[in-house]
C-alpha cells in the first residue's frame, strides 16, 4: 500500500530525510480517501472524490439514525450499545474530515514550518535526532492503524460467530435478517464501506498528535542549542560576538517558526478535538455499561480494541500538550541559566527580550479548553458519570424487559 515503511526506521545521515517525512504516511491516506494534495486529480480521482467525500460526510453518520428508525425493535440491548457507540463516532468523525477538506492547505503550510525549522538543525546529531524522530512518529501512526484494522477485524469476526452483521449501518434493499444470502451481502458490503472509514478515520483522528509530536522534537533540539548559548568552547570561532549573537538570533528566530507552526495548525485541532472529547466521554459510558451489563465473553473482545481505539485518539495528544508545556518552561529556564550575562550590551538584551518570550508556553486548546491530561481525565470521568447515571436508571433491567 505504502512504498516506503523504511521510514519506520531512522534513515543514515547520508539519505536527505525531513521532518514532514514524519507524516508522509498519514498525507498518503487522507490523498486515498480523496484529498487534493498535489493537485493532480484526473476525471477517474475526482468522481472517487464526489463518492469518498458523500460516504464519509454523509451517508455513513445517517445510516445508524435510519437504521434505528426502521429497526429498533429488533436491537438486543447489547447490539444496540454497540451500534450507537460507533454511531457517535462516526458522527465525530465526519466533522474531522469536513475540517480536514476545509483546511487541508494549512497541513501543508505546517510543513513549510517544519522545512524551516529543519534548516537550523545543522550538527549531525541534530540531523540525527530528527531522524529518530521521523521514524518513532511514523511508528505511532501505523499504531493507529494496527488498532483499527485489528478492532474492524475483531467486531467482524464476532458478527460472523453470532450470526449477525458487524456494524449495522442502513442498506437500503438488503436485510440482514432475513436469510444468510443477505446476511453475507451486507456483512461484505459493511466490511468493504466502513473498513474504508475505518482506514480514514486513521489519519483524521491521528494527525494532531503526529504534528504536535513532531513539534516536540524541535522545542527539544531548540533547548539544546538554547542550552549551549554564550558558551566559548561549543565550537570554532565561538568567541567572536557577532557569531555569538548570530546563534541567539536564530535561536528566536526557530523559536518565532514554531510559533507560526502554532498558529497554522491551531484552527485545525481546536474544534475536532472538542468534539472529540464529548464524543469520547459519552463512548466511554455506553462501552461500559455494554461491558458490565450486556456483552458477553466474544463480544468484548472487540469492545476492548475499540477501547484501545478511542483512548488512542485523546492520551497521546494530550500527554504530549503535556510535555510541551513542560518542554518550554524548561526552555525558559535554560536561556536563563546559559552564559548570556557574559555577553555584550547588545546580546544581553536581545536576551532579556527572547526570555521575556519564552515565558509563554505553547499551549493548545479545543475551543477554550486546554488540551492536557486533566483534561483526559475529566473526559474518564464524565464517562463514569454516564455509567452511574445509567446504573441509576436500572438500565439493564428496562432494556432486558423490553426485549422480552
Amino acid at each position: 500500500m505504502f512504498g516506503y515503511f523504511k521510514l519506520m526506521y531512522p534513515a543514515p545521515l547520508s539519505e536527505p530525510i525531513q521532518t514532514r517525512d514524519s507524516n508522509a504516511y498519514l498525507l498518503d491516506t487522507l490523498r486515498m480517501s480523496g484529498m487534493n494534495l498535489r493537485n493532480d486529480f484526473g476525471v477517474g480521482r475526482k468522481i472517487w472524490r464526489v463518492f469518498s467525500f458523500t460516504y464519509n460526510m454523509l451517508v455513513l453518520p445517517i445510516s445508524f439514525p435510519i437504521n434505528y428508525t426502521i429497526h429498533l425493535a429488533e436491537f438486543p440491548p447489547d447490539l444496540l450499545l454497540q451500534s450507537l457507540q460507533l454511531c457517535l463516532n462516526t458522527w465525530c468523525f465526519a466533522l474531522k474530515f469536513f475540517t480536514l477538506v476545509i483546511y487541508m492547505t494549512r497541513l501543508e503550510l505546517a510543513n513549510k514550518h517544519f522545512d524551516e525549522l529543519d534548516e537550523y538543525c545543522k550538527a549531525p546529531v541534530e540531523k540525527r535526532k530528527v531522524r529518530d524522530a521521523v521514524a518513532a512518529i511514523t511508528r505511532l501512526y501505523l499504531t493507529f492503524c494496527v488498532v483499527y484494522i485489528l478492532y474492524a477485524t475483531s467486531t467482524l469476526l464476532d458478527g460472523m460467530f453470532h450470526d449477525r452483521v458487524p456494524f449495522n449501518t442502513y442498506y437500503p434493499f438488503v436485510n440482514w435478517r432475513i436469510d444468510r444470502t443477505q446476511l453475507y451481502i451486507q456483512t461484505f458490503l459493511e466490511y468493504l464501506t466502513v473498513g474504508y472509514a475505518i482506514f480514514v478515520a486513521t489519519a483524521t483522528d491521528s494527525y494532531p498528535v503526529i504534528y504536535v509530536v513532531a513539534l516536540r522534537t524541535h522545542i527539544l533540539l531548540l533547548k539544546d542549542r538554547v542550552i549551549h548559548l554564550g558558551e566559548t568552547s561549543n565550537s570554532e570561532g565561538s568567541n567572536d560576538a557577532d557569531f555569538m549573537f548570530t546563534s541567539l538570533v536564530d535561536c528566536i528566530k526557530a523559536h518565532r517558526t514554531m510559533l507560526n507552526f502554532c498558529e497554522a495548525i491551531k484552527p485545525i485541532i481546536s474544534g475536532t478535538i472538542f468534539a472529540q472529547f464529548i464524543i469520547c466521554g459519552s463512548i466511554l459510558g455506553i462501552i461500559m455499561i455494554n461491558m458490565v451489563l450486556f456483552a458477553d465473553q466474544s463480544t468484548r473482545f472487540g469492545i476492548i480494541t475499540y477501547v484501545m481505539a478511542v483512548l488512542l485518539q485523546t492520551f497521546p495528544l494530550c500527554f504530549y500538550c503535556n510535555a510541551i508545556v513542560d518542554d518550554c518552561n524548561e526552555l525558559a529556564d535554560a536561556l536563563f541559566h546559559s552564559a548570556w550575562w557574559m555577553q555584550d550590551k547588545r546580546y544581553q538584551r536581545v536576551a532579556l527580550q527572547f526570555l521575556q518570550k519564552l515565558q509563554q508556553p505553547m499551549t493548545f486548546t479545543a475551543m477554550n479548553i486546554f488540551i492536557n491530561l486533566a483534561t483526559n481525565i475529566n473526559v474518564a470521568k464524565f464517562a463514569f458519570t454516564v455509567y452511574a447515571i445509567a446504573s441509576g436508571m436500572n438500565l439493564d433491567e428496562k432494556l432486558q424487559i423490553q426485549e422480552t
